[in-house]
């Protein structure tokens, strides 16, 4: 929409637009004459939230979390507006109104104390109240609203006009931060001063008592449950534990780890040694080999004197056990009994083999005695080294059996001391959120504390009426309301309106159009309408002229598809205007309303002619009347017939086709149909190429026809009523 037409909207309706919201504003001047004055009461409240100190301060200097402050005091707003705590506010009201003997300003004024009087008789009020005991007559109270659904209490705070109503006070008190500071405003509004003044104390009261109480439930729960949760951490933990000792006890092990290295070390160097010992034997073999080849065939008795073989025996066996005493025993006296023997029975050995040879040089010249003295010492030293030997293969073998029993265990010590550490990890855990829970708790408990900084005043003056705020709110809505009504309507608007949208419509070309003179007419109706059919001549000559064949007279014809569309008038008035231009014009119409005429110069003749059969059988304009049999038709240039609504009526067929041009009426003030297309199409089939359909749109509103005459001139005469037309239809 353009603001041309919202303009010529406004205009057309201006005079509804002044009348509707005046009626509106009017009819709330007088509802609002007995408008009660309204009284108002505030407070505020300290809260601390934003640059309050508590115990965890301290850690986050400087850094406002700002989300956390909004959402405490979103927290802080909700619960004063709770229901819960609406309906302790609304049940201290009515406890403090209930124990007034008389009424009494600061509390209740004379006309609430009266009408409270009404609600409650003294029987029902004897037994709601305490004397004297306001705390118990709230409680009294309470319990008489839980008894049941439907008693005096209940009445009360459910009544929309009551002022113990939860609705009521809900809607008159408000709450809210003061900018970005610590304070709350909390505001109430009543017709009643005490009422006013005393629900902003009581609000205030139970607001502050709520919130402390939520907020340390809480943390109480918090609390508990990690409290709970450190007892089962505890007891996993020790389980844990118990299971450890239990698994050492089992298997004699004091530190796994340390004995496990201890038994590695003793491992590694058991090998060292008994490899050193294995060479050492090896070249006692070696050296006692050599020493036997000098010996020759001596050595050979050596080996098989049984004496020798036993003291050898006896060597390695006290070797073995001295071996033996020096590794595992600690007793010192025994060891050295041990090594005493040892060189008892090697001197023994000396002894006997010095005796036993009495050959003084080998075959290289050696002295025996220093052969036998060396092979002695070999044969002792390869003993001794044997019986070591032996005793490390032993320890190898118990090495051996302590690795296997090592081994499965170091799984399940590493088990077992995962389960501990986790264990110990969720318990340390579980008691550090147990601290910061308390550490919050007692932060809540020191912040928590709301303070009334502006204690309520007793209101003395009423607030400013809002009577004349409503009365032209009410105007402004009205006049608004009504406004997008009628740019609703103009939108909503399916009618074809003006000649952009029947083209688009109708797909036909514009021959012209004419005002709709219906109600309020334009001052310049009749020049516009003038102008129109100057427009509809100029159109009719320039299609006339362009046709192929020309002729010194021509058949118009003039339809409708639907009835009352105004073809009657049209044409007539189109008949009229090329009279007065000087053309000779034969009008016929089946208008009963038109009666048969001629202008005394005979240039000008209208002639009604009757429906009947003869009308759709008719090849050209004699057929309609007998009476035009005796019309010269060649003295008239043009002949204009109006044909019946196609829509009731058949079509002359062969009259359509003799036509030169067609000019189909259509009202602007309805819509474009389906019926209306296929009675188009119908009449398309009917003509020839030669005979033209062109749409003439009637009843336009005048704004709609600027596209046609042009912009219309200011005027400051005032619009005329005047007779409605019958036209001819």
């Amino acid at each position: 929409m353009t603001i041309s037409q919202f303009l010529r909207i406004f205009n057309r309706n201006l005079k509804w637009l002044i009348i509707f919201p005046f009626l509106v504003a009017l009819l709330v001047y007088f509802l609002t004459a007995k408008m009660p004055k309204e009284f108002e009461s505030n407070t505020s409240i300290y809260t601390g939230f934003a640059s309050g100190y508590g115990i965890t301060s301290g850690e986050e200097v400087n850094r406002v979390d700002y989300f956390a402050v909004n959402n405490a005091f979103d927290n802080l707003l909700a619960t004063i507006k709770a229901r819960q705590t609406l309906e302790d506010v609304a049940l201290s009201l009515l406890a403090q109104h209930l124990l007034l003997e008389m009424p009494d300003p600061l509390y209740l004024g004379p006309e609430s104390f009266e009408k409270l009087k009404k609600e409650i008789s003294e029987e029902t009020r004897a037994k709601l109240i305490v004397p004297g005991n306001f705390s118990a007559t709230v409680e009294r109270l309470r319990k008489e609203k839980n008894s049941s659904t439907d008693n005096v209490v209940m009445r009360l705070l459910s009544e929309s006009n009551s002022h113990y109503s939860l609705q009521k006070i809900a809607s008159n008190l408000s709450a809210e931060r003061k900018s970005n500071s610590d304070f709350i405003d909390i505001k109430f509004k009543s017709s009643d001063q005490g009422v006013c003044w005393n629900t902003v104390k009581f609000a205030s009261e139970v607001f502050i008592e709520k919130y402390k109480l939520l907020k340390g439930s809480e943390t109480v729960n918090v609390v508990k449950w990690f409290e709970a949760r450190l007892k089962d951490a505890a007891i996993e933990l020790n389980n844990s534990e118990n299971k450890l000792k239990d698994f050492g006890i089992r298997n004699k092990i004091i530190n796994y780890y340390e004995q496990a290295k201890a038994v590695a070390i003793e491992n590694e160097t058991n090998e060292t040694e008994y490899y050193k010992e294995l060479m050492a034997y090896e070249s006692h073999k070696r050296a006692i080999a050599r020493l036997e080849d000098q010996l020759e065939s001596r050595e050979i008795l050596l080996k098989n004197n049984s004496e020798l073989n036993r003291l050898r025996k006896q060597l390695a066996d006290a070797h073995e056990e001295y071996e033996r005493a020096k590794l595992y025993s600690n007793n010192d006296e025994k060891i050295s009994k041990l090594a005493s023997k040892v060189d008892v029975i090697k001197q023994e050995m000396k002894l006997w083999v010095l005796q036993y040879y009495s050959i003084n040089n080998t075959i290289e010249s050696v002295p025996s005695n220093v052969v036998l003295e060396n092979w002695l010492k070999e044969v002792i030293g390869a003993d001794a080294s044997e019986a070591r030997l032996q005793v490390y293969i032993d320890r190898r073998k118990e090495f051996d059996r302590k690795y296997n029993e090592f081994s499965p265990l170091n799984m399940q010590v590493s088990r077992l001391e995962r389960e501990i550490s986790v264990a110990e990890k969720q318990y340390l855990e579980i008691l550090h959120g147990l601290h910061l829970a308390k550490l919050r708790q007692q932060n809540i408990e020191m912040s928590n504390n709301l303070q009334v900084m502006d204690q309520p005043l007793f209101p003395t003056k009423p607030l400013a009426s809002r009577r004349a705020l409503l009365i032209i709110l009410s105007f402004l809505g009205a006049f608004f309301l009504l406004l997008i009504y009628f740019v609703a309507k103009e939108l909503l608007d399916s009618s074809i309106k003006n000649t952009q949208r029947g083209e688009m419509l109708t797909e036909l070309k514009t021959f012209s159009a004419l005002p709709n003179r219906a109600g309020m007419q334009h001052p310049q109706i009749g020049k516009v309408e003038s102008t129109l059919l100057d427009y509809a001549v100029s159109n009719l000559k320039i299609e006339l002229d362009n046709a192929p064949e020309q002729t010194t007279n021509y058949l118009i014809t003039v339809l409708s598809s639907k009835e009352f569309e105004g073809k009657t008038y049209a044409a007539q008035k189109l008949a009229e205007k090329l009279y007065s231009l000087d053309y000779s014009v034969l009008f016929l119409s089946n208008d009963d309303a038109l009666e048969d005429a001629e202008t005394e110069d005979r240039r000008f003749r209208m002639i009604h002619y009757d429906i009947t059969s003869k009308l759709f059988t008719a090849r050209t304009e004699d057929n309609l009347l007998p009476e035009l049999s005796r019309v010269r038709k060649d003295a008239f240039n043009f002949i204009i017939v109006e044909i019946p609504a196609i829509s009731v009526n058949a079509l002359p067929n062969q009259l359509i086709r003799n036509s030169r041009l067609s000019l189909m009426v259509v009202d602007a003030r309805r819509s474009w149909t389906q019926s209306d297309e296929y009675i188009l199409q119908l009449f398309r089939k009917a003509s020839t190429a030669d005979n033209k359909i062109m749409m003439w749109l009637n009843h336009v509103e005048i704004e709609n026809l600027e596209n046609l005459v042009g912009a219309f001139p200011k005027t400051n005469k005032s619009k005329k009523k005047v007779v409605r037309h019958e036209l001819e239809q």
